[in-house]
C-alpha cells in the first residue's frame, strides 16, 4: 500500500514538473529574442549605406525615440564622422524625446541635445515650411507610426512633402512595420470640412500601409512623383509577420503607447476619444483602461461586451484616477481591455462598445467642441459613425455604407506595397 502511495506521489510530481516545463517552453517559444530576429531595422542600412552618400551635405532631421532618435549620441557621432551637417530638426507632436503630452506653445525652440533649432510643424504655417527646408540637401524622416490617419506623424510627412522648396532635395524615409498592417485599408476617407492635424493625410481611417509605403502612395497619387523619394526598408519584413515570434522590438512612438499591448488596444480605443470618457491617459495603463466617474457598475455590461467579442478580447472592471486629461484627479470606474486575438477587428470592437455604452448609460455623450462640432467626426472623417450609432444601426449596416470604398482603395494601394 505504501509502495503504491509513493508511486502515486512520484507520478503526481512528475506530471507537475512536466506541465511546468511544457508551459515554460510554450512561453519561451512565443517570443523570439531580438538577437535572433531575421528582420533587420532600416536604421542599419541607413547608417551603413545611405548616410555615407550624404557626405558634405546638409540635412533636416525628423525623428524621435521610435527611430534613430532613440540614440542621439550615435546620430551626433555618425553624422560627424560622415561629414554630414544637421541644419536643424523638425518637431513632431510629442517632441524630440517623445515625452511631451502637450503641443509646444512656440513654433521654434532649441533642442538641448543637439543645440539646434527644432521647428514644430503643427505651429508653423504651410507657407513658412519652404523657408525652413531651404538650403537642405536632404530631409531624413525616421519615425514609426500606427498605420492610422489620426496619428499625426502622417500629417507631418504630408506637410513636408508638400512644401519642399526644390525638386532635387532628397526625401529619405526610414520605414517601419506598424500594428495595423494586418487590417489593410479600412474605414472611410476624410471629408474636407473635417480636415485637421490629426486627420490630414488622404487615406482611409486605417491606411493599410507602412509610413514608407504611405510616402510612396502620396508621392505617386497626389504629387506626380515630383519628390525625390528614397525609402530605406527593413530587411526580411513581410506582411503577416508576428511581432513576438519575429523578435521585433517595440520602440515607443508616443508617451501613451509604451507597450505593444497599448498600441494594439489603441487601434480601437482611440475612437473613444470622441466620447466623454477617459482612455487611460495619465494612468499606468493608457489605452488599456477606459471609463468615467459616471460609469457606475461596469461589471453589469461585461457579459454583453464579452459575448460580442467572440473570444477576440475581454473586459474586466477597474478603478483608476488620471493625473492629466479628461477627469484629471477624479476617481473613474471603468473597464480594462485585453486583446486575445492579435488580428481582431478594432472597428467592430469600438463601434459596438460605444453602442453598448450609449444604451446603458444616460450620461454617455459625444464630445463636442465649443462651436458644436463633434470630436468623433474629425477622428473618423465623416458624421456617419456617430449618426449610425445614434440611429441604432448594427455594425454590419454601418460597414456596408463604405465597403465599396474599402475595396477600391485596397486595390489602388497595391502597387505601393513593399512587403
Amino acid at each position: 500500500m505504501r509502495f503504491k502511495e509513493r508511486n502515486k506521489k512520484i507520478l503526481t510530481l512528475l506530471i507537475f514538473f512536466l506541465t511546468i516545463f511544457s508551459d515554460s517552453c510554450a512561453e519561451a517559444s512565443s517570443r523570439k529574442h531580438i538577437s535572433k530576429s531575421n528582420i533587420i531595422p532600416a536604421e542599419v542600412s541607413f547608417y551603413e549605406q545611405v548616410l555615407p552618400t550624404l557626405a558634405g551635405k546638409s540635412v533636416v532631421l525628423v525623428t524621435n525615440p521610435s527611430g534613430i532618435g532613440r540614440y542621439p549620441e550615435k546620430i551626433l557621432k555618425e553624422f560627424k564622422d560622415k561629414k554630414v551637417k544637421i541644419k536643424h530638426l523638425i518637431g513632431l507632436e510629442h517632441g524630440f524625446l517623445g515625452l511631451e503630452e502637450d503641443f509646444s506653445k512656440s513654433p521654434v525652440t532649441v533642442d538641448e541635445t543637439f543645440q539646434l533649432p527644432i521647428y514644430h510643424i503643427y505651429k508653423v504655417k504651410n507657407a513658412e515650411i519652404p523657408a525652413i527646408l531651404k538650403g537642405a540637401d536632404a530631409v531624413v524622416f525616421d519615425v514609426a507610426d500606427m498605420g492610422m490617419r489620426c496619428y499625426t506623424y502622417l500629417s507631418v510627412l504630408k506637410r513636408l512633402m508638400d512644401n519642399l522648396p526644390e525638386p532635387n532635395i532628397r526625401f529619405i524615409v526610414l520605414d517601419h512595420p506598424n500594428p495595423a498592417m494586418y487590417l489593410g485599408a479600412r474605414g472611410e476617407g476624410i471629408q474636407k470640412k473635417f480636415l485637421n492635424f490629426a486627420g490630414e493625410f488622404p487615406s482611409l481611417f486605417f491606411t493599410g500601409m507602412t509610413i514608407g509605403e504611405a510616402a510612396a502612395f502620396y508621392n505617386g497619387e497626389y504629387l506626380s512623383n515630383k519628390v525625390k523619394l528614397d525609402i530605406v526598408s527593413p530587411e526580411n519584413l513581410k506582411r503577416g509577420f508576428d511581432w513576438e515570434r519575429e523578435g521585433i522590438p517595440w520602440s515607443t512612438p508616443s508617451p501613451n503607447l509604451p507597450m505593444l499591448d497599448s498600441a494594439r488596444n489603441y487601434l480601437g480605443l482611440v475612437l473613444l476619444e470622441g466620447v466623454n470618457v477617459s482612455v487611460g491617459r495619465g494612468t499606468q495603463a493608457p489605452f488599456v483602461y477606459f471609463g468615467a466617474p459616471w460609469m457606475n457598475e461596469p461589471d453589469q455590461i461585461i457579459p454583453e461586451l464579452n459575448e460580442d467579442s467572440k473570444g477576440d478580447y475581454y473586459y474586466q472592471s477597474v478603478y483608476f484616477k488620471p493625473t492629466f486629461g479628461p477627469f484629471k484627479e477624479q476617481i473613474c470606474r471603468g473597464l480594462r481591455l485585453t486583446i486575445v486575438n492579435k488580428k481582431y477587428d478594432p472597428l467592430k470592437m469600438s463601434y459596438n462598445l460605444m453602442t453598448i455604452l450609449k444604451k446603458h448609460y444616460k450620461d454617455f455623450k459625444w464630445r463636442q467642441y465649443p462651436d458644436g462640432t463633434h470630436n468623433i467626426d474629425f477622428l473618423w472623417g465623416t458624421e456617419r459613425m456617430r449618426e449610425s450609432i445614434d440611429a441604432g444601426k448594427t455594425y454590419e449596416e454601418f460597414k456596408a455604407g463604405y465597403s465599396e470604398s474599402e475595396s477600391s482603395t485596397n486595390k489602388m494601394i497595391q502597387k505601393y506595397l513593399l512587403y
